[in-house]
């Protein structure tokens, strides 16, 4: 019997996913093909979305119990939910925030190095890890694979850039992606005509609404195809620019602020306080002078969804408040 899924919402109006066994087994199966085999997770990430449902679905395969991580994510919470693991291979599955406390964390205490260098695979997904991330957490012994996918594809299905078993990819104006471990579509009939499609060949795709290219088979993702903004007649990646920017602030995210000559213009929220005269110059001569963030807003702390993303359209709002504010008391033009 299908199951309904609700999306994160991250970057949009939450949507119902409508998921078969069949898809649910196919996408399982490979994922334990790929990591070697069953073993016991550790659950980390709401249960409700498809990532924890993931865990939970490859958690089953190995017939012990699943490991559950107590209130909120810290590095000790963790590091004792990994105290009950008692199958000889062990897993989990973390979001970038996530691992980045946990990196954090172990730079100042070095005892939680060896309990997590233990999992024999730590799956990152659910947005692009802030560069030089994934790095750091190699250097204290981490096996991290990062994942890509969507809840209409049962979560990660392509790992470090290949797909899993009998996952197909193409790329059109945006990266599709085929194979049996694709959902029904949704709840919506007039959206799953146009998110699922059947080619000539009788192969149906779904299009994931990312950018991205093929180098050597691997696929290489560059950010939503709508992330795009025209500032002063010129075309901007906001993902390229958060690439770049988050160098000075790991934690930052760019969205897009309105301005009243060039229409829109990138903008940086952290909770740190980076030069904004030293990220317009690494990203001017990285991009171009145009892609160059003219806000930078800090916040106390990044609002989320509960699913662990940056809340980017709550992000945009606040961006939007705080820089019309300052527009109207003349701090800026």
């Amino acid at each position: 019997m299908p199951i309904v899924v609700e999306t994160s919402g991250s970057s949009g109006v939450p949507k119902r996913v409508v998921i078969s066994e069949e898809a649910i087994r196919a996408s399982t199966d490979a994922a334990n093909e790929r990591l070697g085999g069953a073993g016991q997770w550790v659950l980390a990430l709401p249960e409700h979305y498809i990532a924890g449902k993931n865990v939970i679905w490859r958690n089953e395969a190995s017939g012990a119990p699943l490991v559950r991580t107590e209130g909120s994510f810290t590095a000790e919470a963790f590091v004792e939910a990994l105290g009950q693991l008692e199958h000889d291979r062990t897993f989990t599955s973390l979001v970038p925030t996530q691992l980045a406390r946990l990196v954090d964390a172990a730079a100042l205490d070095r005892s939680f190095i060896g309990p997590i260098a233990r999992l024999d695979r730590i799956l990152l997904g659910g947005q692009r890890a802030p560069l030089g991330l994934i790095e750091r957490a190699a250097r204290l012994g981490w096996r991290v694979t990062r994942t890509y996918g969507a809840t209409e594809t049962v979560g990660g299905c392509v790992w470090d850039g290949r797909p899993l078993r009998d996952v197909k990819i193409r790329l059109t104006d945006q990266i599709e992606i085929s194979g049996p471990q694709l959902a029904d579509g949704y709840d919506d009939p007039e959206l799953t005509a146009k998110r699922f499609i059947t080619d000539g060949a009788g192969v149906r795709w779904y299009r994931t609404g990312d950018a991205g290219s093929l180098l050597g088979g691997t696929l290489q993702v560059s950010g939503r195809i709508d992330d795009v903004i025209i500032s002063g007649g010129v075309k901007i990646s906001l993902a390229s620019v958060e690439h770049v920017v988050q160098v000075f602030a790991p934690d930052a995210v760019v969205v897009a602020a309105p301005h009243p000559e060039w229409g829109e213009v990138p903008a940086v929220v952290t909770t740190l306080k980076p030069s904004l005269a030293e990220i317009r110059a690494a990203v001017g001569n990285a991009l171009g002078k145009p892609a160059r963030p003219n806000h930078l807003v800090t916040v106390s702390v990044m609002p989320t969804t509960a699913s662990g993303k940056p809340d980017r359209k709550r992000l945009q709002k606040l961006v939007a408040s705080r820089t019309g504010e300052r527009r109207r008391r003349g701090l800026f033009g």
